[in-house]
């Protein structure tokens, strides 16, 4: 059992530095579960998202902890995220729902980029609480932690203003309305904070100003 799971730890560090091949061969001595759950997260990686499906359908139900079960049903999100399909937002929403009530949030961030990536560009149009803004935060610190995650080298020409980091440390996580609640501004207040934050950060749009923010240690 241990030299399975030394096995299984090896193959998701080597499959983080980009190394395809080992991982698979890793996979081999694993129990039938582990092995599925391994080849789904190594086919995410080389962006085969039908085969990722394929496995992770092929798992024997009943040989998941509750905890593997929801890795099960994030890396179904991913591989759903992956190919654009449309029900990839239901799927995800009902993975998150899941988490939330067996305690697993942190699992969310970690299991697969797909969904850090997606919590983070689409973070306005999940439930604002405070169980949401840990999601967030933690989903930011998994991403700027990914191997290859440096930080950006570049500096901004013009600072942002202290209402300017306001506006965007609530970015990830709130609507326009929400942000001018919080701030006890207006909502075109708001959007004029925006506009100028996006200038500075030489972005167009709210995840490109995230995923900046994120590479400059701003969030």
């Amino acid at each position: 059992m241990l030299l399975a799971r030394a096995d299984e730890l090896e193959a998701l560090l080597r499959l983080s530095l980009g190394d395809l091949r080992t991982p698979a061969e890793l996979g081999r001595g694993l129990p039938a579960a582990r092995c599925g759950l391994l080849l789904a997260t190594i086919a995410l990686a080389g962006g085969d998202h039908q085969a990722a499906h394929e496995h992770l359908q092929a798992l024997p139900p009943g040989d998941l902890t509750p905890r593997r079960a929801l890795v099960v049903q994030l890396l179904l999100a991913a591989a759903a995220i992956g190919r654009g399909d449309p029900e990839a937002d239901r799927i995800l929403g009902g993975v998150l729902l899941a988490a939330r009530r067996g305690g697993f949030l942190g699992t969310v961030v970690t299991t697969a980029p797909q969904v850090t990536s997606h919590l983070i560009k689409h973070s306005a149009r999940l439930r604002a609480d405070p169980l949401t803004g840990q999601l967030i935060a933690a989903a930011l610190q998994a991403r700027a932690a990914r191997p290859g995650a440096s930080p950006s080298r570049r500096v901004l020409a013009e600072p942002l203003t202290a209402t300017e980091l306001r506006v965007l440390k609530l970015l990830p996580t709130s609507t326009y309305m929400q942000m001018a609640a919080t701030l006890y501004v207006s909502r075109n207040t708001v959007k004029t904070h925006l506009r100028s934050v996006y200038q500075k950060l030489g972005v167009t749009s709210r995840a490109e100003a995230i995923e900046r923010a994120v590479g400059l240690r701003l969030l």
